[in-house]
C-alpha cells in the first residue's frame, strides 16, 4: 500500500436541511450540524484513504477529535481539506483536517480511521 502523507485532498458538500442542528437534534437551529460537519470530514477522508486500497478493504473511523468554530447556514457549500499526517503498522491512518466556507474556517479535527476487510469485518459482527 502506498499512502501518500501530507498531499492534501478536498471534497466541498453542500449544507441542506438535512444536516442542519435542527434536524439532526444537536441543536435548535437551522445551521450546520456538528454531527454533520464530522460525518462530512469523515467521508472525504473515507473517499481519499479508498483511493490506496484494494476493492475488499475498507475502513472504519475510530477516533475524531473536533472543533466545530462557526456556523454555516442551510444551503451554504463547504470545502473539507485534510492530508494523512501518519500511518501506524500500515492498518491505522491518521488525519488532520479542516474544513471552510469559502475563506472562512468553520472546523477542523483530528481523525483515525482502521483499514479493515469489509467481509471479514461484516462476518464478525454475524457470529
Amino acid at each position: 500500500m502506498n499512502i501518500q502523507l501530507d498531499k492534501v485532498f478536498e471534497e466541498s458538500y453542500v449544507v441542506k436541511n438535512e444536516n442542519s442542528a435542527e434536524n439532526m437534534g444537536s441543536g435548535d437551529l437551522a445551521v450546520l450540524s456538528t454531527p454533520s460537519l464530522v460525518a462530512f470530514m469523515e467521508n472525504a477522508a473515507k473517499n481519499y484513504l479508498n483511493k490506496f486500497l484494494p476493492e475488499e478493504m475498507g475502513s472504519v473511523g475510530s477516533n475524531i477529535n473536533i472543533n466545530h468554530i462557526a456556523p454555516t447556514l442551510i444551503g451554504n457549500s463547504i470545502t473539507v481539506r485534510g492530508k494523512i499526517t501518519e500511518v501506524i503498522k500500515e492498518k491505522i491512518i491518521k488525519f488532520s483536517i479542516e474544513a471552510y466556507e469559502k475563506d472562512k474556517k468553520i472546523g477542523d479535527a483530528e481523525h483515525t480511521r482502521v483499514i479493515i476487510n469489509n467481509t471479514k469485518f461484516l462476518e464478525k459482527l454475524n457470529n
